[in-house]
């Protein structure tokens, strides 16, 4: 069976719903330890300039060597206040921000003790706002490698950048970058903001892009 594995991320990025949208179903990596630099509690939004990071602060630590269901949520600074209003601000002229808001409300009012439950939260909130099913699978013991027919993206997928060529990436109008280049592959929340139900449709576009197909 083909598929895809990858690790939980803060507000994943639009590729990495690509490969799941590509693939109908996402493996989700629950053995590993913490790695840095894959995203695992970071993401990119919108901006008239460069994208905005929002990084989920955590408690200190040797977080390399914690598994990812250890891994604390740092709370002695008001972070979700903060990623909230980023996003009200970046997104809160897009056609479809009014309706996703209420459900961001809902998580960051929470304190999720650990950056997997945070993410896993996300993760289903999010995918039950997409049309089409979002089946989610997780790991049962952890494995260096995997077969060629599971993309592997356990590395993270960055938020920000794009594996596309900028000539043939899907675009779509976003509100601050009105007459500005299009700012590609950030969080997911950015299609959804901008584009509402057709979000689905994008994705279908994206992934196609990004494994070649016409």
């Amino acid at each position: 069976m083909s598929g895809c594995i990858a690790g939980t991320q803060y507000i994943p990025s639009i590729e990495y719903f690509a490969h799941w949208k590509h693939h109908g179903h996402i493996t989700i990596e629950r053995h590993e330890h913490y790695l840095k630099r894959t995203w695992r509690n970071k993401t990119a939004i919108q901006s008239p300039g460069q994208p905005i990071l929002l990084t989920v602060p955590l408690q200190k630590g040797k977080h390399q060597q914690m598994r990812i269901d250890d891994v604390r949520i740092f709370y002695n600074e008001p972070w979700q206040k903060t990623h909230l209003n980023s996003l009200k601000t970046a997104y809160g002229k897009t056609a479809f921000f009014d309706e996703i808001l209420p459900d961001l409300q809902i998580i960051f009012r929470q304190d999720y003790e650990t950056l997997w439950e945070l993410n896993l939260a996300i993760l289903k909130s999010i995918a039950a706002m997409l049309s089409g099913p979002w089946e989610i699978t997780y790991t049962e013991g952890y494995y260096t490698d995997y077969s060629a027919e599971f993309v592997d993206l356990r590395k993270g997928v960055p938020a920000g950048v794009s594996s596309i060529p900028l000539a043939h990436l899907p675009t779509y109008p976003q509100v601050q970058r009105i007459h500005k280049s299009h700012q590609p592959n950030l969080c997911i929340l950015d299609p959804l903001c901008h584009l509402g139900p057709d979000t689905g449709e994008y994705l279908a576009r994206y992934a196609a892009k990004l494994y070649g197909q016409p």
